[in-house]
């Protein structure tokens, strides 16, 4: 998420000479009182009178300064800081519509049981689903009956998520656990590249609002980056800071390439293809602008680390500890969404002293870790797993 300042409102306010404690405005009072000419004897403070008077106008005035002056108008007159209603304004001025959750959409590879056999049937609804992930099981649907060619030993079935959210956008491997035995089917798993189409939360107001800051660049809408950014935006969820260009005409004079990303698994084949179509088929790019959309390149990396559980822990509490670890470290690497580590980026360095800090800080049972590798840096790739081993110490 790209860096959104958080302004102190009422520093502000204070830095503008106007006062927001009780005392303060007790001072403004009376001196504003003295200028009209008001001459008070009885200001005693056990005087019921001006104690009444006192409250009546502190308590009014220090209300609409801090609740409401700094406490919501000022903070909803920027786009940095607005939100709600204030915000979905501020987007309808631009032609911008909030994006609702949706379900993520995908294939899922079924495999034969046998090396050769008749025709078989993946009926719809069947379900396939996830080993627990930080305590919750994710579960994708076949969507529409799918039938396994005589002889052929896989295919690929339509599916679609239990849930509308970003979550169910696992990585390769996650899916690989038939609740319900399918007849002459041995196994079904996702690839690493089977989302057509990304599943996708409610647009927070921080997603929004970097959508609005956008707009305000693509007004000429031809031949910027801005243009090509709100489209990919719009039409495939995809956020502002996992959109990176590539000028210098890679492909020749006019071209660039628009290399994307998602936050959890990888784009397929599809997804990149309607993108294309959508840029280069449909009217959408500049006289002369030839916008190739693609999967930012992946760099695969065997990661291990040596982990030692505090020696209070029971064996079963190592196992678990273990095992989320394990998918704190792939969630680092976009493979899931049950927990924020700080993830791999383009043009960055990831570093792992920092990840082993963010695994101390969200579990308390860990007493040491060990990773066996420096840090990745990478220019415009992305870091994913090739493999991960997380090994139990003992002391």
């Amino acid at each position: 998420m790209a860096d959104i300042p958080k302004p102190d409102y009422e520093q502000i306010v204070k830095d503008a000479g106007i006062p927001t404690d009780k005392e303060s405005w007790r001072k403004v009072l009376k001196a504003e009182m003295a200028k009209e000419g008001s001459v008070i004897n009885n200001d005693s403070l056990f005087s019921p009178f001006w104690r009444m008077v006192e409250s009546a106008v502190i308590t009014c005035t220090i209300w609409m300064v801090t609740t409401l002056l700094v406490g919501y108008i000022l903070p909803n007159m920027f786009l940095a800081t607005a939100g709600g209603e204030w915000l979905r304004l501020m987007a309808w001025a631009v032609r911008i519509t909030p994006k609702p959750a949706s379900e993520a959409k995908g294939k899922i590879a079924f495999q034969r049981a046998a090396v050769q056999g008749p025709a078989l049937i993946i009926p719809k609804g069947t379900w396939i689903q996830t080993e627990p992930v930080n305590g919750k099981i994710y579960r994708v649907r076949v969507t529409e009956d799918t039938t396994m060619p005589e002889n052929e030993t896989t295919v690929q079935a339509p599916v679609e998520a239990e849930e509308a959210g970003a979550a169910f956008n696992l990585g390769g491997g996650y899916y690989h656990i038939l609740p319900q035995a399918i007849s002459g089917i041995a196994a079904a798993i996702n690839a690493d590249d089977w989302l057509d189409e990304a599943g996708a939360n409610e647009e927070s107001d921080d997603e929004l609002r970097l959508r609005v800051r956008n707009q305000w660049s693509a007004v000429a809408k031809w031949h910027i980056d801005a243009a090509y950014r709100s489209l990919l935006m719009q039409k495939a969820g995809i956020q502002d800071d996992n959109i990176y260009f590539q000028h210098n005409a890679p492909r020749g004079p006019g071209t660039a390439n628009a290399l994307i990303l998602l936050d959890t698994g990888e784009p397929s084949v599809e997804m990149i293809d309607m993108l294309n179509a959508h840029i280069r088929d449909n009217g959408q790019h500049g006289h002369g602008d030839d916008l190739l959309v693609m999967a930012m390149p992946d760099v695969d990396h065997d990661v291990t680390m040596k982990l030692w559980p505090q020696l209070s822990l029971t064996q079963e509490e190592r196992t678990q500890l273990k095992a989320n670890v394990e998918h704190f470290i792939r969630a680092a690497f976009r493979e899931n969404l049950d927990y924020r580590p700080t993830r791999t980026n383009p043009v960055a360095r990831f570093s792992f002293s920092k990840l082993g800090q963010e695994l101390h800080a969200q579990f308390p049972g860990i007493a040491s870790l060990e990773f066996g590798q420096a840090d990745i840096i990478n220019d415009l790739t992305i870091p994913r797993l090739n493999s991960l081993e997380v090994t139990l110490e003992v002391a």
